[in-house]
């Protein structure tokens, strides 16, 4: 999936990213969001002011179900 930082921290990033539940920080299956291979937490992201750019229905599903709301993704 794309996403887009809107947070003026981050400067406008954007990037690639992938949930994924084969990374140290995914716990008992719960997937973690991965920016640039770092774990990104619900938090983060939301403080992150990301975007969804690109993404299937099924990525976009998969966000919902890990606790991830990010712009553009309703």
């Amino acid at each position: 999936m794309r996403l887009k930082s809107h947070s003026p921290l981050l400067e406008g990033w954007e990037g690639e990213a992938e949930l994924s539940t084969d990374h140290p920080a995914s716990s008992y299956g719960q997937a973690v969001l991965l920016i640039e291979g770092e774990p990104v937490g619900t938090l983060e992201a939301a403080l992150g002011e990301y975007e969804v750019l690109e993404a299937t229905e099924e990525e976009r599903g998969a966000l919902e179900r890990a606790g991830y709301s990010f712009l553009g993704n309703d």
